[in-house]
């Protein structure tokens, strides 16, 4: 239980219970009412399009950034992944529909081909249209040389595919309509899964936790700008490592939002955004000019709970590259650092000595008053971050609890030869940054 408590994977058992549930309910239905199927290809054809409904329903709930749901999965990024991993179970599921349907019409495959294809049958057409509309959009989320725009504008049509799903079913006159228990369940899911859809892709701009800031100073470190933004009214509260989505009016970048973490203390005057350049849009932040207004969604991230609740254990902070900023943000502020009681190691992990921008702001921290540590680490001159190699900097591994930060490939890395050396899972925490 203490492994599903810290890991967050009871999330994931509520999706899955919500599956059993409706899987649960069509089987009990056609019990009750006696109503069994005489091609038994169709049972699979339905474990495929009803979970698949449910998974799609879940993936527009994942994605609202809601406080509860955010906390019940471990953080607005675990949400994320969940957000993926039940898009992705859609996917895979409902092929199962279209094709199990068909199967009694083998051998003929004329037949069977057929019917997998657009005919007069309006209903049929339409959960083709969804299927072919699906696989498009799900091969456009995964394909990397999309650019960021692009790939936000094809994912606000996740909605429509649910609501030709819904108009599917309910022309088609199956179990779902025909079962009162099974459509009521159903009925709760669509209404919160498209509520959800409306909130982020209508409301959200409007009605999220919204704050106007704007830029007070632009500086440019190397491939980072630096963009710190002063309150216009009311400031957004924060706790150290959390993050926030931007979006600025202003002529050198487009109105998007996008998520960076804050890299200054809670308890500054100002929010400092350190910004790498990956993108076209992040290479324009250095021409954001003071006085260009910002609009401030958040704060997100449970990241810096992990060491703010259990201070008095040593800990050990990984940051790769960028991966530094929530760590910025924990050690400097004073309020958070203060509360600990155990030993507190940062490892930042960059190639060469001169790529780790952040190292002399490092150690013009205070970190010996706060019995904290900076090791540097130069994969080019020492090799790749393994357990000896850590063993060495820090000592003893599975007493200590692990924060990750940085490039998925280090993070995994990291995370796969602390779990050889015996640290438990549930003292090992990661921050993605592959947020939506």
């Amino acid at each position: 239980m203490k492994l599903f408590k810290q890991q967050y994977y009871w999330g994931y058992f509520a999706i899955g219970l919500s599956i059993v549930i409706t899987l649960a309910l069509w089987l009990g239905s056609m019990w009750y009412y006696d109503a069994w199927y005489e091609d038994q290809f169709k049972y699979v054809a339905k474990i495929g399009s009803m979970p698949a409904t449910l998974c799609m329903c879940w993936a527009l709930i994942l994605a609202t950034r809601l406080q509860p749901i955010n906390k019940f999965f471990g953080g607005l990024d675990k949400a994320y992944q969940a957000h993926q991993d039940v898009g992705k179970a859609a996917f895979g599921l409902i092929f199962l529909h279209p094709i199990f349907l068909a199967m009694h019409l083998l051998p003929d495959w004329s037949a069977f081909g057929s019917y997998l294809w657009f005919s007069a049958d309006v209903v049929r057409n339409t959960g083709l249209v969804a299927l072919t509309l699906l696989v498009g959009l799900v091969v456009i989320s995964i394909w990397p040389p999309v650019k960021y725009h692009i790939w936000k504008q094809t994912h606000n049509l996740f909605g429509l595919v649910l609501l030709l799903v819904v108009y599917h079913g309910i022309q088609g006159h199956g179990e779902i309509m025909r079962f009162p228990l099974l459509r009521a369940w159903f009925t709760l899911w669509v209404v919160a899964g498209l509520g959800c859809y409306v909130y982020m892709r209508v409301l959200y701009r409007f009605f999220g936790p919204i704050y106007q800031y704007r830029v007070a100073e632009v500086r440019e470190l190397d491939d980072i700008t630096e963009v710190y933004l002063e309150p216009v009214g009311r400031r957004m509260p924060q706790r150290a490592a959390q993050f926030l989505y931007v979006s600025f009016e202003a002529e050198a970048v487009s109105r998007e939002l996008h998520p960076y973490t804050v890299s200054s203390a809670p308890e500054a005057t100002r929010l400092r955004l350190s910004v790498k350049a990956l993108g076209d849009w992040s290479r324009k932040m250095t021409e954001l000019k003071p006085g260009d207004r910002a609009r401030v969604w958040g704060p997100y991230g449970e990241f810096g709970n992990h060491l703010w609740q259990q201070p008095e254990r040593d800990a050990v902070l990984i940051a790769g590259g960028i991966g530094i900023t929530p760590f910025l943000s924990m050690l400097s502020s004073d309020a958070f650092m203060q509360r600990r009681q155990g030993k507190t190691y940062l490892i930042y992990s960059v190639a060469k000595a001169d790529e780790a921008l952040y190292h002399a702001e490092i150690e013009g921290l205070d970190l010996e008053k706060l019995d904290s540590i900076h090791v540097p680490h130069h994969s080019d001159a020492e090799g790749l971050l393994d357990a000896k190699l850590l063993c060495e900097k820090v000592g003893n591994l599975p007493e200590k609890c692990f924060l990750l930060c940085g490039p998925a490939a280090l993070m995994s890395s990291v995370e796969e030869e602390l779990l050889e050396a015996k640290v438990p899972l549930e003292r090992i925490f990661k921050e993605d940054f592959n947020l939506v």
